[in-house]
């Protein structure tokens, strides 16, 4: 994600943290708990953060999350291409970002639930 979105996201896990509030995956539910237009901002950021050009976000989904808590989203550009967005569960929030890539018959080697 964007330095900003980032420090601002481990501020309120440090501020839960503090509090003894706990999360599964505290970068995550801080993007889980945002409206969707904040989301699909904050999923473009970590996208362009991660040198691909995505003038916005159409669309943003959570698809999951693995046994270590690694969430996982999907994220659809304005201009169609998918991309699955990881986000680690450690306080910095460290964010993969893949690019779905389609084959014959709209197949994607990204694994999500549902269409897009």
């Amino acid at each position: 994600m964007g330095k900003q979105l980032i420090s601002r996201l481990v501020a309120g896990v440090l501020i839960a943290a503090l509090s003894g509030a706990a999360s599964a995956n505290p970068v995550h539910m801080q993007l889980a708990k945002m409206t969707q237009t904040k989301r699909k901002a904050a999923l473009g950021e970590a996208v362009t953060d991660a040198g691909i050009r995505c003038i916005g976000i159409k669309r943003a989904i959570y698809q999951g999350s693995d046994e270590r808590d690694t969430a996982l989203w999907s994220a659809r550009c304005v201009d169609g291409r998918l991309f699955a967005v990881e986000i680690d569960n450690d306080a910095q929030g460290t964010t993969r970002v893949e690019r779905c890539k389609t084959r014959k018959r709209r197949v994607s080697n990204c694994k999500f639930k549902g269409r897009f």
